[in-house]
């Protein structure tokens, strides 16, 4: 059997990218690693979609978050152009979570019986600082909420407390260092939504969005966004780094959910592939 924690020397943390319906992927690698009921993770850090993924692997609900995808994501409630157009938000993440939690709710007691280091990446709208929000039951899902905020697809901040927030993709959406970063940790398994050679564009759609917004520090991290991103990947893939760095990505076939991805056949095989990646992975544990 695969579960327990690390022993004091060796802790190892968990980061899951974000990608909005790209969860698939993710989905499928912590539900192999469910199945094998394996988590030797003291830290858990979710971007995004990535921290839902996060949250039912912990409440250890397999098939959660691929049902939610093929149900309730792909529902044109949640997703509506004409709404967008008009001046609404793209994507209705109230909706989306009421219906959920109605439907297909996170077992949110046995997740906080893990007692795991569980953090949620947020960008703060003034600042376009990072935070690392630990999961509690009173703010959870308001939490999850505002991570999954995409600035200009979802056009108001999310209220926590007496600060604002949006998706921590912006401002830090592979928060690899941060977790070497921490007291014990010294190996990172990345979850990745990307291919492995992916390297981020779009810099001046960025940079157009940032204009419409108050000057200050969350229009500046928009404008960094891409170069922050990059700047990350090569300092995992850099010698000294990466021994420290276990790097988990679906293949670059083509055949792959996207961000806004309704394709029920696309959103399987994307899970499929997580499922093959995670299994993967547990056939060569522990890494030296």
């Amino acid at each position: 059997m695969h579960t327990g924690r690390q022993p004091a020397g060796m802790q190892t943390a968990l980061v899951v990218e974000g990608g909005g319906m790209r969860a698939a992927f993710s989905s499928g690698v912590t539900d192999a690693f469910l199945q094998a009921d394996f988590n030797p993770f003291s830290l858990l850090v979710g971007v995004s979609s990535g921290a839902s993924t996060i949250a039912s692997y912990l409440s250890k609900q397999e098939g959660r978050n691929l049902a939610v995808l093929l149900d309730q994501s792909c529902r044109p409630e949640f997703i509506r152009w004409s709404r967008f157009i008009r001046g609404g938000d793209l994507m209705d993440i109230d909706w989306l979570w009421q219906v959920v939690q109605q439907e297909n709710p996170l077992d949110c007691e046995r997740m906080f019986a893990q007692q795991r280091d569980f953090r949620i990446v947020l960008s703060n709208a003034l600042s376009g600082e990072p935070e690392y929000a630990v999961a509690q039951p009173d703010s959870f899902l308001d939490v999850l909420r505002a991570s999954s905020s995409i600035p200009f697809m979802i056009r108001k901040p999310v209220a926590i407390g007496n600060e604002f927030y949006f998706d921590g993709g912006v401002a830090d959406a592979l928060p690899v260092q941060w977790a070497l970063s921490r007291p014990n940790i010294n190996r990172v398994v990345v979850i990745r939504t990307r291919a492995q050679n992916y390297v981020k564009k779009g810099a001046l759609s960025d940079s157009l969005l940032a204009r419409l917004l108050p000057a200050g520090g969350f229009s500046q991290a928009l404008r960094q966004r891409v170069k922050h991103y990059n700047a990350t990947l090569a300092w995992m893939q850099q010698p000294e780094n990466c021994r420290y760095i276990i790097e988990i990505h679906p293949p670059d076939d083509g055949k792959m959910a996207g961000r806004l991805c309704r394709d029920a056949g696309r959103l399987r095989y994307s899970y499929a592939a997580g499922l093959e990646c995670g299994r993967a992975l547990l056939q060569q544990w522990p890494v030296n």
